[in-house]
């Protein structure tokens, strides 16, 4: 289909659904009973809670409604969450997931995401998870510090498991769609010994050809297969005792990515002091969109990832004690053309090997006392391994007899680290009814962290190599004090305040230049984040509507920099603030016709932060005080919104349609701001039938076929070091030398297809 006539086809099928949705006639309406929405239960708190009565903004996604919406991955979830993105920098190797604005650009994510409770350090490994055994998805926004502790800067994400059942039941599902999609999902569940051990176990294969071409080979670029197995084990030890195992194993093997280079058109300045000619240091504007041109020595991606985890929970009289024991055992390999352009000049190869154990003890009091609380304690050890190495250097290499040049040229280092991360804290709650009406509620969390690193450089040509070793330690305390007030069994409105802190670390590998000793470590990272929020219920519990607004006073934050040889590097920015609304609505005004949406202003800008190597790149050095700036990954406004009906059609059968939206502003994706993703939309339509136990759906992703540019992020530009080497070297033009340029991550078109589901 022409692109000039996709805007008026895709608005035309919108409209055409949202009238085939809304009920034809009066009729319809009063001839059926009103429905009231269902009840959200939550575990944000580490206690079951009523969603409506916790005092954090929190956007909670069932089992039901992660099916009916067609989500598939964190991506999904984060266009259905007001003031949530998800960056999936270098095609997902460093997903960077943004809440209320607190984005990072290296390092270890301020958002923490968990399952079952337990803390999981592979981000992109999340998305494996939303294959059929997810019972809910809560994200919960603003710190978390205070109980969940690690990286829960910015917020938490918790996957909650379908526990066993107690009577037979299972589900088999199949998917055929564009791209030579197949996937199939199949679930079984029921008694092992009635009334006492239930057990579960679920799998999934998906596999589907690349949306891109690789033209260097002709073949696909982005292809994708990923297995998933996972079972859980629950049983009734005693009338006081429940345990449950769980485990689940993902294996993933991509294609490439669909990332391309940049060309500069910004900043003309020589890095060679005069030696060179000119070249543009930087790139202003939105970011061209691209849907070919990909043409790199292909590699792969693959990941295997293990995880288990053993929860017991004992009612000792009227207090609840559990333990939950974790272990991840992640494994991942990547090749890539790291110059993303049709040469062979740099080549990677990296591997990743991580290990993660944690306990977590905790006691609570009962939830139906004036005044409640919670006593814990948590460990947490992790142990990873990252070898980087380049190849194909060509003539990347530094120049004899150029001295000033040897590191900016140089060749690039095979890099093996070694990293261990220990981590002991003691956490609590305490929650005191002080009237019928108002609660108040005060959590904290003291932990004392130590970081040890080794890491060996070797330059690949000459063999020479140096060892870096360091440890460090850090200890802080997050609290959290909330009040809420409680105007009726429905609404309330409520006030918190809470400091997060997110531990320095390390520089140890670098895609660019070496790294010097006193750029190796960065310090902490601290806020106060304040809130106020109303949550309310109306019509009868068939409207929900609430509001949150935030202020951000953010100290020390970690950003990306630029080192003395060109290094990408982790340092402590100045201020930073980010202040903002949320609003988030779901009715059902008639039975069958559901509706919701949410919309999210963020204003997260630099108050004082001086960032000196951008002088070296053309700008000037009132230029390089960012203050006012931007952050990156951040977008202004996101908003979303869904409209679905079911309808019965006779003989037991029943139609039912879906259309949802979701709307992000443009991104800066570099910290002096200037160059930016573009805003997108994107519109899913799903319609289809169901009987019984039988459903078919048909479905369209992306049916405007939005093609602006996902992400992008400022890297090293290997081929322009080629090309200044090989001027200098009498072997072609003299050129001069571009540093860095973006690469940018392409949007997946179009797609559709069929799923077919059986339940018994």
């Amino acid at each position: 289909m022409p692109r000039a006539l996709v805007p008026g086809v895709c608005s035309a099928a919108t409209i055409a659904l949202t009238l085939i949705v809304i009920p034809s006639g009066p009729a319809t309406a009063q001839a059926r009973p009103v429905t009231e929405l269902e009840e959200i239960i939550v575990t944000t708190r580490k206690r079951e809670e009523r969603l409506q009565d916790v005092p954090v903004s929190i956007s909670a996604f069932t089992a039901k409604s992660i099916e009916q919406a067609g989500m598939q991955n964190v991506e999904d979830i984060a266009r259905m969450t007001p003031g949530f993105t998800v960056a999936p920098l270098f095609g997902g190797d460093a997903t960077t997931p943004v809440i209320r604005g607190l984005s990072t650009t290296i390092g270890e994510p301020n958002v923490g995401f968990f399952v079952d409770g337990v803390y999981q350090s592979s981000r992109a490994a999340m998305d494996a998870m939303l294959s059929g055994s997810i019972e809910r998805v809560e994200v919960a926004k603003g710190p978390q510090s205070a109980l969940y502790g690690r990286n829960t800067f910015g917020g938490a994400i918790n996957f909650v498991t379908r526990r066993p059942s107690n009577e037979p039941e299972g589900q088999l599902e199949a998917t055929f769609g564009s791209e030579s999609r197949a996937e199939v999902k199949g679930t079984i569940s029921g008694p092992l010994i009635e009334d006492r051990l239930f057990a579960r176990i679920a799998g999934s294969y998906f596999e589907r050809g690349g949306y891109f071409t690789n033209e260097l080979t002709g073949g696909d670029l982005d292809d994708r297969r990923t297995a998933v197995v996972a079972a859980s084990l629950e049983a009734d030890l005693s009338d006081t005792l429940n345990a449950i195992w769980r485990i689940s194993f993902e294996s993933t093997d991509d294609g490439d990515d669909a990332l391309r280079a940049v060309t500069n058109n910004a900043r003309p300045a020589s890095l060679a002091g005069g030696l060179l000619p000119p070249a543009f240091q930087f790139f202003e504007g939105t970011v061209p969109p691209f849907q070919d041109g990909f043409a790199v020595t292909p590699g792969f991606f693959k990941r295997d990832n293990l995880a288990t985890s053993l929860a017991l929970d004992w009612q000792a009289g009227d207090y609840q004690v559990t333990a939950i024991t974790g272990y991840n055992d992640l494994r991942t390999r990547r090749d890539q053309d790291n110059d993303f352009v049709a040469r062979s000049i740099r080549y990677l190869n990296s591997r990743i090997d991580l290990d993660e154990i944690s306990q977590e003890l905790r006691v609570s009091s009962p939830d139906d006392r004036r005044l409640r609380w919670m006593l814990g304690g948590y460990y947490y050890d992790l142990d990873v391994t990252t070898r980087n190495d380049d190849l194909r250097a060509g003539l990347g290499t530094a120049v004899p007899g150029v001295p000033p040049f040897t590191n900016i040229f140089s060749a690039g280092l095979i890099n093996e680290t070694h990293e261990q991360t220990e981590n002991f804290a003691i956490f609590g709650e305490l929650g005191y009814d002080l009237s019928e009406q108002l609660r108040a509620s005060l959590s904290g969390r003291y932990s004392w962290e130590e970081k040890q690193v080794s890491a060996t450089d070797t330059n690949p040509l000459t063999l020479a190599s140096g060892t870096f070793e360091d440890t460090n330690r850090f200890n802080n305390f997050t609290p959290r004090f909330s009040l809420d007030y409680h105007l009726t069994d429905d609404s309330m409105i409520y006030a918190s305040a809470a400091r997060a802190v997110k531990a320095g670390g390390f520089n140890v590998v670098t895609v660019a230049g070496r790294i010097f000793d006193e750029e190796r470590t960065y310090d902490p990272e601290k806020s106060w984040h304040y809130e106020l929020g109303a949550k309310t219920g109306w019509l009868d519990n068939r409207l929900t509507l609430n509001a949150a607004g935030f202020y951000i006073r953010w100290t020390d934050q970690i950003v990306r920099a630029v080192g003395g040889s060109g290094a990408l590097l982790n340092v402590n920015a100045g201020r930073t603030t980010s202040q903002g609304f949320e609003l988030e609505l779901l009715a059902r005004p008639l039975e069958g016709l559901e509706i919701s949406g949410g919309f999210a202003y963020t204003d997260s800008k630099y108050k004082d932060y001086f960032f000196a190597s951008l002088i070296g790149l053309g700008f000037t050095a009132e230029e390089a005080q960012l203050a006012g700036t931007p952050l990156q990954f951040v977008s202004k406004h996101t908003a979303n919104g869904a409209l679905q009906y079911r309808r019965p059609i006779g003989g037991g059968m029943e139609w039912f349609g879906r259309a949802d939206a979701s709307y992000q502003s443009r991104q800066s994706i570099v910290q002096p701001g200037g160059a930016y993703v573009g805003s997108r939309t994107i519109v899913n339509l799903r319609t289809g039938f169901e009987k019984d136990r039988y459903s078919v759906t048909f479905w369209v992703h992306n049916l405007c076929d939005e093609d602006a540019t996902v992400t992008g992020a400022f890297t090293a530009n290997p081929a322009s070091r080629y090309d200044t080497v090989a001027g200098l070297l009498g072997l072609g033009p003299v050129v001069g030398l571009e540093a860095f340029g973006a690469v940018v991550t392409s949007h997946e078109p179009r797609s559709w297809g069929v799923t077919a589901r059986v339940r018994f």
